[in-house]
């Protein structure tokens, strides 16, 4: 029987911030990632380079024991266009709030439990760490074009129209079958 790992992979983009550094006043972080560390998450997102990227973070204590992150994140990267299949350049710009919490709060019993589905819960500080690299990083990939259009890229006008269903496989199948 084999026995699954539970570690995780080492994060391309590693910046540890130790939240015992983080005393009653905010902290600014900037960061910047390498050329090996770029190269790495262009492979992990699936594009074609990441030439640049760049982030500044604010830190601070907010009331109820947890941490702020208020990040700014900019990239300039290089994507494969879903269309003409050309690589084009973008320019990306996001920011981004995160709360962290060191602790769970825990809930006694017989506690009135309140569900808020606008509610986005605090992130657990692991080993009183916080990565921002890692954070910058995920945020970077939700920031990024699923479906990558280069400018001035069109569908053919032949599937965009509205009777493009007509001329669709099972449109044509359809009009094959012989009536019975």
């Amino acid at each position: 029987m084999a026995i699954l790992s539970q570690t995780r992979p080492e994060p391309e983009f590693s910046r540890p911030f130790a939240v015992d550094r983080l005393g009653s006043t905010s902290v600014t972080e900037t960061l910047q990632a390498g050329p090996a560390e770029r190269a790495a998450l262009a492979l992990r997102f699936g594009i074609v380079d990441l030439e640049q990227l760049s982030a500044t973070l604010n830190l601070e204590r907010i009331l109820g024991g947890l941490i702020r992150v208020v990040g700014r994140l900019e990239a300039d990267v290089v994507q494969n266009c879903v269309i003409t299949l050309i690589d084009f350049p973008t320019h990306i710009e996001d920011s981004f709030t995160v709360d962290f919490a060191g602790t769970e709060m825990p809930i006694g019993p017989g506690a009135e439990i309140t569900v808020d589905v606008d509610y986005d819960p605090p992130e657990p500080v692991e080993g009183g760490v916080i990565d921002m690299g890692e954070l910058v990083a995920q945020y970077l990939s939700l920031a990024l074009d699923p479906y990558p259009r280069s400018p001035g890229a069109a569908i053919d006008p032949v599937w965009a129209d509205s009777d493009a269903a007509e001329r669709s496989p099972f449109a044509i199948l359809k009009n094959l079958k012989t009536p019975n």
